[in-house]
């Protein structure tokens, strides 16, 4: 039989024949209060000291199967537990640094990608060619040299019949690096136009023929460094009536 304390509700299981002997009164073994078992909000006597069959049960007396069953409800769902959330936290943290390391990659990896497909632009920028270095050789690869010849201008030119041999022309023209780095020396175009602005001659001339010194003797042209560039034509007749240089 289960009874349950009126007073601080701690439940018990009792064993019936001995609340018939003690007349269904019994002691709570929580709080000492005297009730009756089968009425339990029916308080006993407490100024009584014997019943007509003998003293109320108590757990402190020999009632062997009086045992205190207070039951507390687990209304926590194991979702929700401490430890459950305990191990998610973990399990969390860790996920969440494996993805940010996977995004972090990811977005190296297209950094590499981009910084391939455009190193020819990237390495005109001075403050990235140390960086750029670094990951091609990792990569096992070369930098191509930085060039721009849209930053060498024409500073001067000059062009007049030349002194010493019939039916040419000599021309004259300095040129600037205007970039930031040292770049090869571009191949000049010189072109010759008519009145009706159509090209009626036209020649291209590297270096070492502008220069007038051996391939070997040519490094590069350094920035804001000035050069001077000497050509012997053959005058291209009276029909030009100008001419356009053009850095390749």
């Amino acid at each position: 039989m289960q009874t349950e304390c009126p007073h601080c509700n701690t439940v018990f299981y009792v064993n019936e024949p001995q609340l018939e002997q003690a007349d269904g009164q019994v002691r709570c073994g929580h709080c000492l209060a005297i009730f009756t078992a089968d009425n339990p909000y029916k308080t006993a006597d407490h100024h009584s000291d014997k019943t007509s069959k003998g003293h109320p049960v108590s757990l402190e007396e020999s009632l062997a199967d009086i045992e205190p069953a207070h039951v507390v409800a687990d209304v926590i769902p194991p979702e929700l537990r401490a430890e459950t959330r305990k191990g998610k936290a973990r399990f969390g943290f860790i996920g969440t640094l494996i993805l940010t390391l996977l995004i972090l990659a990811g977005i190296a990896g297209l950094f590499l990608q981009y910084a391939y497909y455009n190193r020819d632009k990237l390495v005109k920028i001075t403050e990235l060619r140390p960086w750029l270095d670094i990951m091609c050789k990792q990569a096992n690869c070369t930098l191509p040299p930085p060039k721009d010849r849209k930053l060498i201008i024409l500073t001067s030119k000059n062009i007049f019949s030349h002194p010493n041999t019939e039916n040419a022309l000599m021309v004259s023209a300095s040129i600037v690096n205007q970039a930031d780095f040292a770049q090869d020396f571009p191949v000049i175009e010189l072109r010759f136009e008519n009145v009706r602005g159509e090209t009626i001659a036209g020649r291209r001339f590297n270096a070492t023929e502008y220069l007038g010194i051996p391939e070997d003797q040519i490094s590069k042209m350094q920035p804001d460094a000035t050069v001077n560039i000497n050509l012997e034509i053959k005058d291209p007749g009276d029909d030009m009536v100008s001419y356009e240089f053009e850095f390749l």
